[in-house]
């Protein structure tokens, strides 16, 4: 039996998401253990990733070369033709005489009578590069940038509106970008420049992050779950956007934090690392399967004050009021801070999710406003650049609760802000991070003081 190849499992995956309508992170951590060799996995994910988040603009190129609709051949010859244009228009570092050989091989074991289609439809493609016919920048905006950079023109459409054209082609170029690895130093357990040495004699290379003290940013790493620092429990990946929380909120050794929306533990185990392990940390979720994720999350970096349970953060069932010194919302959202990331995300995503999703955050931001004592802080944060999931929801909840102050963010964030329209939104005490300007995740997040009565 011939040794599966990673252009061979990136095509297999790619059925799978589309047959079952599954994630493709849970698909792909299921598949990639048939590949022995690290550089095969990461062609594999590089393929999957890829064409999952350019398939409009693929199938867009491949179209102009079919007499038929793609739609029309088998779901296998449409996904080597598009990984396959993919290595062609995108990734340099593959010669495209070598995308097109191995796209053609591949059809020929698994749908030999496409062969020929394959082959010549890969060739015009090549020929044809990027000078293809686009719609117009001018006439049809929305629909030049959706076929341009694979996004949904619902999307496209919102983020024209708000930015301009410049601003929103810079955003959907940002989020085809692939995702940088950032990690959370375990500061419980060593330094961020030991851990630093530690990761380069393990063979990866390490970036030290600039924004955030226990960060860095890691590259050729193979899997992460074989490297004897991680099993260790000497960091956890967690971004740099996401990193600023625990910084923002603050918590003290020995104070009592809830955490209401916390599933999958990474800002919960950083609130524990701030806290130096000694206090309390209640962590609710809705679901329990992802309380486990917390649970594990915690005892591989050695940490003993979350105690986590499944419960609605709308309810907080026996947390008493006024009764902790910080709470963290990070509130369920459309997640369209973090395309980059999820490559399958923009497909999933309906508009009407960011009409109903706002009350349900308020609902939750207000119960868990409820638990601050006076004088403790609250922060309110998503992993959405949508208005009406952010900054409406924080009009709204200072409206209905004058007993809460907002809390001016300079000098709470661990790093300063370059722009002046970020330090004036920091000064009134929120802030929309977007990765097209700051290069980290899509993030908000606002503070909040319970005054003292």
């Amino acid at each position: 039996m011939d040794k599966i190849t990673s252009r061979a499992l990136a095509v297999q995956i790619l059925q799978r998401i589309e047959e079952e309508k599954a994630y493709a992170n849970l698909v792909m951590q299921k598949s990639l253990h048939d590949l022995s060799d690290p550089r095969e996995r990461q062609l594999t994910t590089l393929l999957v990733n890829g064409t999952l988040k350019h398939r409009l603009t693929l199938d867009y190129a491949l179209r102009r070369h079919l007499r038929k609709p793609l739609s029309q051949l088998p779901r296998e010859v449409r996904w080597i033709l598009r990984i396959s244009a993919l290595q062609v228009l995108y990734l340099s570092r593959i010669p495209a005489a070598v995308a097109i050989n191995e796209g053609v091989e591949l059809t020929k074991k698994q749908q030999g009578k496409y062969t020929s289609l394959v082959n010549s439809v890969l060739r015009r493609v090549l020929e044809t590069g990027w000078e293809m016919l686009w719609p117009s920048q001018e006439k049809e905006p929305v629909r030049y940038l959706s076929l341009r950079y694979s996004h949904p023109e619902w999307m496209v459409k919102r983020w024209l509106k708000r930015y301009g054209m410049a601003d929103t082609e810079a955003l959907c170029q940002a989020n085809n970008e692939p995702a940088p690895v950032w990690i959370r130093t375990n500061t419980l357990k060593i330094s961020r420049a030991d851990l630093q040495a530690r990761l380069e004699e393990e063979g990866v290379k390490v970036t030290i992050g600039e924004r955030v003290p226990e960060s860095l940013m890691i590259e050729e790493f193979g899997s992460l779950d074989q490297l004897p620092s991680f099993q260790e429990g000497l960091f956890t990946v967690q971004d740099e956007s996401s990193q600023l929380i625990a910084h923002v909120l603050n918590p003290q050794a020995g104070q009592k934090v809830l955490d209401a929306c916390g599933a999958p533990g990474g800002k919960t185990t950083h609130l524990a690392q701030r806290m130096e392990n000694q206090g309390e940390i209640l962590a609710f979720d809705i679901h329990p399967h992802k309380v486990k994720l917390i649970e594990d999350l915690a005892a591989r970096l050695g940490i003993t004050i979350i105690r986590a349970q499944a419960g609605d953060a709308r309810e907080l069932a026996g947390v008493k009021d006024a009764s902790c010194h910080k709470v963290l919302v990070d509130a369920p959202c459309s997640g369209l801070g973090v395309l980059r990331r999820r490559a399958d995300m923009r497909w999933h995503k309906e508009e009407d999710e960011i009409k109903t999703l706002p009350a349900l955050q308020l609902a939750i931001l207000e119960r868990a406003a409820q638990c601050v004592a006076a004088g403790g802080e609250l922060v309110y944060s998503t992993c959405t650049i949508e208005p009406e999931e952010n900054f409406e929801v924080v009009k709204a909840f200072r409206a209905k609760h004058p007993e809460f102050t907002t809390v001016d963010l300079s000098g709470e964030l661990p790093y300063s802000l370059a722009s002046e329209q970020d330090r004036k939104q920091a000064a009134k005490g929120f802030l929309q991070i977007l990765p097209h300007k700051q290069g980290m995740d899509g993030f908000f997040l606002a503070k909040f003081r319970r005054v003292e009565v």
